[in-house]
């Protein structure tokens, strides 16, 4: 493994953790007043495919840093709002921009 993908990872691990401890919250964003979710911000752009790869099978609110990342704005905010819709958005957004993603 990659030392940027290991990086990744852990980050991942880590804001998973805090979402789920913070599940029951009736604040949404208590879930990205995280370092681990700012750190994962911060890998940028390289960083887009490695957060499509967790956002196919996960719950939590990859949605929040691929606007971040990316600037689209297209599927709101990534917090609120139908949650599902957002991540088939950013999914079909996915497929059809992959190839012509940077990186």
């Amino acid at each position: 493994m990659s030392e940027p993908v290991a990086r990744f990872d852990s980050l991942a691990e880590e804001w998973e953790r805090h979402c789920a401890e913070h599940r029951e919250s009736s604040n949404p964003y208590v879930f990205l007043d995280h370092p681990s979710f700012d750190a994962l911000v911060a890998l940028g752009r390289p960083a887009v495919p490695l957060i499509i790869e967790r956002y196919r099978d996960g719950s939590v609110f990859w949605g929040a840093a691929l606007r971040r990342i990316t600037g689209v704005t297209t599927f709101g905010d990534g917090v609120v709002g139908n949650l599902e819709a957002n991540r088939q958005g950013w999914l079909k957004w996915w497929s059809e921009n992959q190839a012509a993603w940077p990186g």
